[in-house]
């Protein structure tokens, strides 16, 4: 016969030995799924930081998105209040040089024009008058 096992030096029935390795078996069990939902969950963050290092205007977008949805949920002016944001954040980064350059242009040719008058004026008061 085998001797009963024994834990701390305390005889162990048969329904308690197998209670306690059930339970061992369970928390072996969970630890597991928890180790792979953090890989799950660090995957996922990697990807998306991936994402958002290589297509930066993907946060404006999936702000957007958010906001419309919550907004179509709620019902309130949030939805336009994030889609403006996101799209601001879009043209910000795409439009901003354009925008830049036709503004510095506008200031350039106007400074001109205004040179320009200002010299034909001091060429006027200049000349003698002929009458």
């Amino acid at each position: 016969m085998e001797p009963t096992p024994t834990k701390h030096g305390i005889p162990q029935p048969r329904a308690a030995r197998a209670i306690e390795e059930k339970a061992e078996n369970a928390e072996v069990a969970l630890r597991e799924r928890i180790e792979h939902a953090r890989d799950l969950v660090e995957d996922l963050r990697d990807r998306a930081e991936i994402a958002f290092h290589e297509r930066p205007y993907l946060l404006p977008v999936a702000t957007g998105v958010l906001g419309v949805g919550v907004g179509i949920l709620i019902g309130s002016k949030l939805s336009r209040i994030l889609l403006f944001t996101a799209a601001g954040a879009l043209l910000s980064e795409s439009v901003r040089g354009q925008v830049a350059k036709i503004s510095r242009d506008f200031i350039r040719e106007l400074g001109e024009e205004l040179e320009e008058e200002a010299e034909d004026e001091d060429i006027d008061e200049g000349e003698p008058s002929v009458t």
